[in-house]
């Protein structure tokens, strides 16, 4: 993936231009005219109300500008409604019953996976200029679900368990967004396609 303009998404040669160290000047996308990524210049904080908010620019950042030029590892999205109503359980309940957990989180993100690739498929099949491969999208749909970290916070203080559910939603508006910025699809394909794959995902982990 190259850089592109957060605005319009075209392609962009460069974000700034550098003449010393800590003096850079930010470019201008050649066909909309305005600031290529203002989010260079701008606080994380900013860049992470934005992503809540879904701003398509704040995601156009993210997947294409940040990652390109920062490389950095994935987050791992497990079950945590299921691991934390298991925790009371004796030593070999617990651990017999995390594996069981374990087992049907790996199943339940397969079978998302699965849809969502055969889904990405059919955007291929349907743009000639469909270039992202199946680890970009993969990329897009583990950045896109930060709301995650949300989780963490139910194991230290107590949250009902419809919270659960509520990052669930955000989750699933994140990834259509991510979708229709990588896929470069329309928002009703990106929504049908986060919907059913969340959907598969949900009932195999309800079936566990």
């Amino acid at each position: 993936m190259g850089l592109l303009c957060i605005n319009c998404g075209s392609p962009v040669n460069a974000l700034f231009i550098q003449y010393s160290p800590g003096n850079i000047s930010l470019t201008k996308c050649a066909k909309c005219k305005a600031v290529a990524d203002e989010y260079i210049e701008c606080e994380i904080m900013i860049l992470l109300i934005d992503l809540i908010l879904h701003k398509t620019k704040a995601f156009r950042h993210l997947f294409f500008n940040l990652l390109h030029l920062n490389k950095y590892g994935l987050q791992v999205v497990l079950n945590p409604s299921k691991l934390h109503s298991e925790l009371s359980r004796s030593d070999l309940s617990m651990w017999i019953a995390t594996g069981k957990i374990m087992a049907n989180t790996v199943l339940s993100n397969l079978l998302f996976f699965c849809i969502l690739f055969i889904m990405v498929n059919s955007f291929k099949s349907k743009k000639e200029n469909f270039e992202n491969s199946y680890m970009e999208v993969s990329m897009a749909i583990l950045f896109s679900s930060y709301f995650k970290i949300f989780i963490l916070a139910m194991m230290v203080w107590d949250f009902p368990s419809l919270t659960v559910y509520i990052t669930d939603i955000f989750v699933m508006s994140s990834n259509a967004v991510a979708l229709r910025v990588i896929t470069n699809s329309r928002m009703l394909e990106s929504i049908g396609t986060s919907f059913i794959c969340h959907l598969a995902k949900l009932l195999t982990q309800h079936m566990g």
